[in-house]
């Protein structure tokens, strides 16, 4: 028995694998980070989209049925006002609206009403 010696000694493995690990948090981290900037991405557009579409409608009111456009402008008007000068114009304008609301023959619209629904429109949209 003398004669065996094919038993080697302990060997040093090198371990990387809290490099690996780290790597894989790091990948991990920039990938969700990508997916949120991507998914934000998504949800801006989808707001400036719905802005143009309402400002479409805004600009396209039909002034014959005063009482549905007065309801129209007021729920478009409110979403598209964003600066402090534009609600300012829309309060001007709703209280205006406000004749042409809550009655059950309202009046046809005004200039004076259309003028303030346009100049709404150019405060908004530039």
């Amino acid at each position: 028995m003398n004669g065996l010696r094919d038993i080697k000694g302990i060997v040093d493995i090198p371990d990387i694998s809290f490099y690996i690990f780290l790597a894989l948090c790091i990948a991990g981290a920039i990938a969700l980070v990508v997916g949120l900037f991507y998914i934000l991405n998504i949800f801006k557009n989808r707001k400036k989209s719905k802005r143009k579409e309402y400002i479409k409608r805004l600009k396209s009111v039909d002034f014959k049925d005063s009482k549905k456009a007065a309801y129209e402008i007021s729920k478009y008007a409110r979403k598209v006002a964003n600066t402090k000068e534009s609600k300012e114009i829309l309060e001007q304008l709703l209280k205006r609206l406000e004749k042409y609301k809550y009655v059950k023959n309202p009046p046809e619209f005004d200039e004076e009403s259309k003028r303030y629904l346009k100049l709404f429109l150019e405060v908004c949209c530039g």
